[in-house]
C-alpha cells in the first residue's frame, strides 16, 4: 500500500496497477450461470407516490452510472478499517493518508480485468462505456437495451409535476459470465447503478424568511426589495460566539465547495472586504463535465455557491477555496465528488446540496458514499447540510420522517443547525413584521433550529387560523433523524441505540431569524447596484462555517484530522459533552427533542473552537506534525 507521510510514499505489500484498458465484446459470451439481485436500486417510496404513465418508450436514451465495490486487499485492512485506522493514534496508519487517487485505486478497486468483463458484458447489449473510472463505469443505452441487460421493465411516471423514467423492480447481473475464457460474477463486484431513475430532486439548503412570507417591513428580505448594506450575523460576531482563535487563518490548506451552480468570484472578493476580511487565500473554479463557470446565473442556486464561498472563506481566511461546479443532474451529482477525491487536491470539502433519502435508490446513495469514503481514506474531512425541514426532510412530498442525503452518508460529517439569539439578532426578527410586538418569544439562549416556537404568534405574522401557520412554516428546521440506508456507524455507538445511521453530528447557527446575509451580484434577490440579500438561514450555512473551521483545525494540528465525523466522536465527554462541544439541550426538529449529549436535532453540539483544536491535538497525542507528518 502507499500511503501520505510527509512528501515520502511508503510502500507496504503488494500492488497491482489498475490498468483501465478496453474490451471486446467478441471475447464474451452469454452467461453460463445464474443472475443475482442487486439490490437497493428501486425508488420505491418515490415510485408508490407517483402515477404511473405507461412503458417508458424502448428507444429514449438511458445514461447509466455502475458503481464497483471497493475489494479488500489481500494484504492490509479493509478499506473501513483503512479510514478508522487513519485517525487512531495507536494504529501505525494513523494520519497516513493515501497521497494520490491512484495509489488509493491500486489497492482497493476492482482489478481491471473485472472492469473489462463488465464492460464486455454490456457491449452484448449495444449498451456504450463511453468512461471507466477506477470505481465506477459510465455507459449509454436505449431503454429496450438496458432492460434486457438488466431484467428490468422501465417506465413513466408523473410525480410533483416532473415527468421521470424508473425500473419497478431491481436490476439483476449473471454470476457466471465468461470473458476471455474466465468466469465473472458481475453481480457480485456491482455496489450500485444509478441512471435507470431520472427523476432529481437535489435543492440547496437554505432559507429566505420572505420565501416563507415572513419577510415584510422594510428590512430588504423581500424580491424586489434589493440592499447595499447587509443584516444579520458578520464573521465577525460568528467568530466571538463560536470562540475561533485569531492565531490560525487556515493557511496552507484547501477548501473545496462542492455545487451545481457558478459564482461571480468578485461577489467574495467583495463580501469580505465589506467584512474587512484579511483574504490571503486564492479562489478559483473549476467545472465538472462541461458545467458554465465564472458567472453567477439567479435562480441557478448561485447564491448557494456565493454564500459557501464567502463563509468558509470568512471563518478561515487564509485557505484556499476550490468550487467544483457539476451540472444539477444524478449523474453529475456522483462525478462532482468523485472529481473532488480523484483530484485530491483538498483536505477539506463542503456541500451545501441535498435531496431527501426518499427520493433516491440505496444504490445511488452508495454511489456517492463510496466518493466519500476515498475522500476520507485521503486525509479529508468531508461536510454536508443536513436539510432545513427538520425531521421531515421529504416535506411537502411526503409527511414521513425523513433525512437529507448525501448528510446521511456515514463518511460525511451532517451538519445541522441551531437558533442564535441575541439583542442585535432580536431587533431584525421584530423588524421582520410590522404587526409582532415582540420577539416571537423565540430562545433566550442557542437551541436547536426549529420554527414550532413560532406557533403561539401566529396571529401577529398575519395568519388567521394554526392550519395556515403549519402549512407556512411548518416544518422547517433543523434536518436530523436516521438513515433508511445506512447503518448506525461505529463511532456513533455509545451515542445512540437506533441501530441506524444518525444526523446531524455537528451544529452551527442557521435560523434565517438570526440569520445571514449574501452578497451575490445577480440573484432574485439582489442586482448589480443592490448586491445584498438579507434574512438568511438554512444549515447551507452551518457546513461552509464547519469546512472553515475544520481548516483552522487542520492548520493548528500541523495538518489533516482527517474524517472528522470519527475524530470528534472519539474525543473524551463528561456528562455526554463531547470535550470541544457546547451541549445544545434545548429547542426541537419538529420530529426530535433536544436533551443532553447527542441527539438527532444538533448532534453533539455546536463548537467551542480554541478547546476543540486544543482536544484534537491532546487526543492525537501532542500534533500531527512532530508525531506523524502529513503531505
Amino acid at each position: 500500500m502507499r500511503f501520505r507521510t510527509g512528501r515520502t510514499l511508503l510502500v507496504a505489500g503488494a500492488t497491482a496497477t489498475l490498468i483501465l484498458a478496453g474490451s471486446s465484446a467478441a471475447l464474451a459470451q452469454k452467461p453460463s450461470g445464474g443472475t443475482a439481485v442487486i439490490s437497493g436500486n428501486t425508488a420505491r417510496g418515490l415510485i408508490a407516490n407517483s402515477t404511473l404513465s405507461g412503458p417508458a418508450p424502448a428507444a429514449a436514451q438511458v445514461d447509466l452510472l455502475l458503481g464497483l465495490k471497493y475489494v479488500t486487499p489481500a494484504s492490509g485492512p479493509s478499506l473501513p478499517q483503512f479510514i478508522t485506522d487513519t485517525v487512531t493514534p495507536s494504529s501505525p496508519y494513523f494520519h497516513r493518508y493515501f497521497q494520490t487517487a491512484a495509489a488509493f485505486a491500486n489497492v482497493y478497486d476492482q482489478p481491471a480485468a473485472n472492469v473489462a468483463a463488465l464492460e464486455a458484458y454490456l457491449a452484448t447489449f449495444g449498451i456504450s462505456v463511453t468512461r471507466v473510472y477506477s470505481n465506477r463505469i459510465e455507459a449509454v443505452g436505449q431503454v429496450g437495451q438496458v432492460e434486457g441487460a438488466f431484467s428490468v421493465s422501465i417506465n413513466a411516471y408523473e410525480h410533483g409535476g416532473h415527468s421521470y423514467f424508473a425500473n419497478q423492480e431491481d436490476p439483476s447481473l449473471p454470476t457466471a459470465f465468461s470473458y476471455g475464457g474466465v468466469s465473472y460474477n458481475l453481480a457480485g463486484m456491482v455496489s450500485g447503478i444509478s441512471g435507470m431513475t431520472t427523476y432529481n430532486a437535489v435543492h440547496t439548503e437554505s432559507l429566505n424568511l420572505s420565501q416563507m412570507g415572513l419577510g415584510s417591513g422594510g428590512t430588504c428580505q423581500t424580491p424586489g426589495t434589493f440592499c447595499t448594506t447587509p443584516q444579520g450575523y458578520s464573521p465577525q460576531q460568528i467568530d466571538s460566539a463560536y470562540q475561533v482563535p485569531s492565531t490560525v487563518t487556515g493557511k496552507g490548506v484547501t477548501i473545496a465547495v462542492a455545487t451545481l451552480a457558478p459564482l461571480t468570484n468578485t461577489d467574495a472578493t467583495n463580501f469580505w472586504a465589506s467584512y474587512k476580511i484579511d483574504r490571503t487565500g486564492s479562489l478559483s473554479q473549476l467545472s465538472v463535465d462541461g458545467a458554465a463557470i465564472g458567472q453567477a446565473v439567479a435562480g441557478a442556486g448561485s447564491s448557494e455557491t456565493s454564500l459557501d464561498v464567502e463563509r468558509s472563506g470568512a471563518m478561515a481566511p487564509g485557505a484556499n477555496i476550490i468550487a467544483y461546479v457539476a451540472p444539477n443532474t444524478n449523474n453529475g451529482f456522483v462525478d462532482l465528488y468523485d472529481t473532488v477525491v480523484s483530484q485530491d487536491q483538498a483536505q477539506v470539502v463542503t456541500t451545501s446540496w441535498g435531496e431527501a433519502e426518499q427520493d433516491e435508490t440505496k444504490g445511488y446513495a452508495i454511489l456517492l458514499n463510496q466518493a466519500f469514503e476515498q475522500g476520507a481514506a485521503e486525509g479529508m474531512s468531508m461536510f454536508a447540510a443536513s436539510g432545513d425541514y427538520g425531521a421531515y426532510d421529504a416535506y411537502p412530498q411526503y409527511n414521513t420522517l425523513a433525512v437529507d442525503s448525501p448528510g446521511s452518508s456515514p463518511y460525511v460529517t451532517a451538519a445541522g443547525g441551531t437558533t442564535l439569539p441575541s439583542s442585535s439578532q432580536g431587533v431584525q426578527i421584530a423588524a421582520a413584521t410590522a404587526t409582532a410586538p415582540a420577539v416571537y418569544g423565540g430562545p433566550t439562549s442557542e437551541a436547536a433550529w426549529g420554527w414550532s416556537y413560532l406557533l403561539p404568534y401566529y396571529q401577529a405574522l398575519g395568519l388567521q387560523n394554526q392550519e395556515q401557520a403549519h402549512r407556512s412554516f411548518y416544518p422547517i428546521g433543523s434536518g436530523g433523524g436516521y438513515s433508511l440506508y445506512f447503518a448506525q456507524p461505529s463511532w456513533q455507538q455509545g451515542f445512540q441505540g437506533s441501530g441506524q445511521r444518525g444526523v446531524p453530528d455537528v451544529a452551527l447557527n442557521a435560523d434565517p431569524f438570526t440569520g445571514y446575509a449574501i452578497y451575490d451580484s445577480n440573484s432574485t434577490y439582489s442586482n448589480a447596484t443592490s448586491p445584498w440579500s438579507n434574512g438568511w438561514g438554512g444549515t447551507s450555512f452551518a457546513a461552509p462555517q464547519w469546512a472553515g473551521i475544520t481548516a483552522l483545525l487542520d492548520q493548528a494540528e500541523g495538518g489533516p484530522i482527517g474524517f472528522a465525523s470519527q475524530v470528534f466522536y472519539s474525543l473524551p465527554a463528561s456528562g455526554g459533552t463531547v470535550a470541544g462541544f457546547r451541549d445544545i439541550a434545548q429547542g426541537n426538529n419538529w420530529g426530535y427533542q433536544a436533551g443532553t449529549g447527542w441527539d438527532p436535532t444538533t448532534g453533539l453540539g455546536v463548537p467551542d473552537v480554541t478547546k476543540l483544536a486544543s482536544a484534537i491535538q491532546t487526543y492525537d497525542g501532542g500534533g500531527a506534525t512532530a508525531a506523524h507528518g502529513h503531505k
